[in-house]
């Protein structure tokens, strides 16, 4: 009788019978009966508490709980319990056969402009027709690419207008700490409200938005109507023509990240609004040799960096809270001026063809370290890269003593370089307790007969008084390694650890712009073992501990 009033749900559950039939741990009284009090359809999952419903979310991805917001205007204001963290990435709506494509226009565009470098062409017409025959390859991969984009664009916006944009009629207060939103191609018409939205209304305290492949054109100043805002980092990646920065006032903000920066002449209204701004961050300015002054008496800044840009000079003229500064890109000069409170500098400089080339005379750019110490403050902590095909730093004796300065890092030394600039800077470190330095072998092998050969002539004895601690990372025994560590045990009566060993270094993500080294384990043959260590410890009396892994 049931099956022929309700033949849609005699079938759904004689599929749930015949599973528990063949199932021979479920007793005869727990399988599913029907019964006179149970012909009538219920919904048994909009039935289930609250509680339950937001567990099952929580074992969902982010896609799928976004779809489920739409289903029902109770799990509508599920959201509200849940998580308060969402990376909502329009790369997971992209199948792998993009990123394929996209990685081959990467490769074919570097290789275009490595060619264009080596050949060095000066004729119009042989660059327009080397450019045209690199474009027929890459001109099918930007069509095919743009498809997927404007596709997953499509999905993307409905997906996150049905989680970020409540209805008219419906008063919605989701608490969301964190937020991360992407945007590919030229899709920016839904920008405006998205920002608004989710810095005014969902009160978010840490926003992220990625745009990649075009402008993105915000006025701020729409943020002004709104009070007691509770965004704490803002982080713009690939944004160009933010406006209206002078009028924005976040009293709450306390990191910013900005990037394709082409608005640094604002950087100082930013830091006199942002009133409690302490981490700020500049990348990929398209800037180039332009100098970047900071001027900022009120800031309460404390962590600066810049990353990947082209400026000629960085000048700190004021950042009187200043405590860490961190430099990355092309060889940048820099000067400080009222940064009293500047204790760590961390500087990571890469010289190529493009860079390396001084327009007023034709002839290779150099850099005496003193471009890169001017009018220094009273560091604790210095972390150098400096790095290149070719050696690009001048061995000049720095003018200016780090009299304070307890620990140096140089690392991604290359292998073919003179080491006397790094000799040069240690003797302007009278203080110095740990030196750490890595190797990079991947370079060329260092010429035979070069300085590191007679490193021990002329060597002034108890030049480094408080050095305690010396670590060589990419050591492998050869000569002129075992002559530098030699010379600076000579010059080092109250050292009492050396630690040679062979890997690499890495950001240390727990501190911001220090290195950690992740050792590489050697194995050493015992006669080469005693030979290097023979070598380092002759004619030493009371040598120090020898660590050599």
């Amino acid at each position: 009788m049931a099956s022929e009033t309700h033949p849609s749900r005699h079938r759904r559950l004689r599929k749930a019978s015949d599973l528990s039939t063949v199932t021979t741990a479920s007793p005869l009284s727990k399988r599913i009966r029907m019964g006179k009090k149970d012909d009538s359809y219920e919904d048994r999952i909009s039935t289930l508490p609250e509680e339950i419903l937001l567990i099952i979310v929580r074992k969902l991805d982010t896609r799928t709980t976004i779809t489920t917001i739409i289903l029902s205007k109770r799990w509508r204001d599920l959201p509200r319990c849940l998580p308060t963290s969402y990376n909502l990435a329009a790369d997971d709506l992209l199948p792998p056969r993009y990123h394929r494509l996209k990685r081959l226009t990467i490769e074919a565009k570097a290789a275009y402009e490595a060619e264009k470098n080596v050949h060095k062409l000066t004729d119009i017409y042989a660059i327009k027709a080397r450019h045209e025959r690199w474009m027929t390859k890459i001109r099918p991969l930007t069509a095919i690419l743009e498809r997927y984009e404007r596709r997953a664009m499509r999905r993307y916006v409905k997906q996150v207008n049905a989680f970020l944009l409540a209805p008219k009629d419906v008063r919605q207060r989701r608490p969301v700490q964190k937020l991360r939103l992407q945007m590919l191609g030229r899709w920016h018409q839904n920008i405006d409200e998205w920002i608004t939205t989710a810095i005014a209304k969902w009160d978010v305290e840490d926003f992220e938005l990625v745009v990649d492949g075009y402008c993105l054109y915000y006025d701020l100043k729409q943020l002004d109507a709104y009070r007691n805002l509770r965004l704490k980092r803002l982080a713009l990646s690939n944004c160009q023509g933010i406006c209206a920065w002078n009028c924005l006032t976040v009293k709450r903000l306390t990191k910013l990240s900005l990037g394709e920066a082409s608005y640094i002449g604002l950087v100082n209204d930013i830091l006199a609004n942002c009133v409690q701004l302490t981490d700020f961050r500049v990348a990929s300015s398209s800037f180039y040799r332009a100098k970047f002054l900071i001027f900022a008496p009120s800031s309460k800044l404390k962590n600066l960096q810049v990353d990947r840009c082209n400026f000629g000079k960085i000048c700190l003229i004021s950042l009187p809270c200043l405590e860490t500064f961190v430099c990355r890109g092309r060889p940048t000069k820099l000067s400080y001026g009222e940064v009293p409170q500047l204790r760590r500098v961390s500087l990571d400089y890469l010289q190529t063809e493009d860079n390396d080339i001084d327009d007023e005379s034709g002839s290779r750019r150099t850099y005496p370290p003193s471009k890169f110490f001017k009018r220094t403050p009273q560091l604790d902590c210095l972390v150098l890269q400096f790095k290149g095909t070719q050696m690009w730093i001048e061995p000049f004796a720095v003018l200016s003593e780090f009299s304070q300065l307890k620990k140096l890092f140089i690392a991604n030394v290359p292998a073919n370089w003179d080491v006397l600039w790094i000799l040069l800077l240690l003797d302007a470190t009278p203080a110095l307790e740990s030196f750490h330095v890595h190797i990079d072998n991947s370079s060329e092998e260092r010429s035979a007969g070069d300085l590191c050969a007679s490193l021990d002539v002329g060597a002034r004895q108890d030049r480094y008084r408080r050095l305690k601690e010396l670590v060589v990372a990419g050591f492998e025994g050869l000569g002129w390694q075992t002559s530098f560590v030699r010379l600076i045990m000579k010059r080092s009566p109250l050292l009492r650890r050396v630690h040679l060993l062979d890997g690499e270094v890495r950001d240390d993500e727990r501190e911001l712009g220090a290195l950690q080294i992740v050792p590489r384990r050697r194995e050493w043959h015992e006669c080469e073992r005693a030979e290097v260590l023979d070598d380092l410890t002759a004619a030493f009396r009371w040598p120090p501990q020898i660590i050599l892994e």
